[in-house]
């Protein structure tokens, strides 16, 4: 009978950055040509009664901060 174990071993990498500005221009250049590419995909795949749907609640969440003096998101909504 034969052993079949295998060992692995673990690989340590260290983490991306955190914010989009700690990377080095050619990589955010490169997630902004990807993120603005990905956008109207996801977009021009939800169905117009969704995106709808989405923008109403988006008024109304607005509205609600607005009114109650608290910011809406820590970043802008995306655009579908």
């Amino acid at each position: 009978m034969t052993d079949s174990r295998v060992t692995v071993v673990p690989v340590v990498t260290s983490a991306p950055p955190a914010r989009p500005e700690d990377y080095d221009p050619a990589t955010r250049a490169a997630l902004e040509h990807i993120g603005g590419q990905a956008v109207p995909a996801v977009a021009d795949g939800r169905p117009e009664r969704t995106r709808k749907g989405y923008a109403q609640d988006w008024a109304s969440w607005s509205k609600f901060c607005a009114d109650s003096g608290v910011p809406c998101s820590p970043s802008p909504p995306a655009p579908w």
